[in-house]
């Protein structure tokens, strides 16, 4: 695997609002720490996507979009162009959602 450095991150609304939903689920069911370790582990690896763009799964359905897995509950879809070296993050999916919803 080859290191490229991303210029920028962008998210998308969708990636916003999953986010948010998660974190705000957190702080609900469980603690504030559980709502650190998730918000750290999303930073932790947008830093290691910025190096290494490709390292995540590839979508069977679209191109250039990949799957990368946060926790073992949660997914992290983005897309990767790599001609403007832009990392798009499009939405975080709860993996015990149902996956006949998942169109990535």
């Amino acid at each position: 695997m080859r290191s490229v450095v991303v210029d920028e991150i962008l998210w998308t609304d969708s990636a916003k609002l999953t986010f948010q939903n998660i974190v705000d689920w957190l702080n609900k069911e469980w603690s504030e720490k559980e709502v650190k370790n998730f918000i750290q582990c999303t930073e932790k690896m947008l830093a290691t996507l910025r190096h290494y763009p490709e390292m995540c799964r590839p979508s069977i359905k679209r191109k250039h979009v990949r799957i990368g897995i946060l926790d073992k509950h949660t997914q992290l879809v983005y897309y990767y162009n790599p001609r403007k070296k832009q990392i798009v993050v499009l939405l975080f999916w709860g993996m015990r959602r149902n996956p006949t919803k998942f169109k990535y």
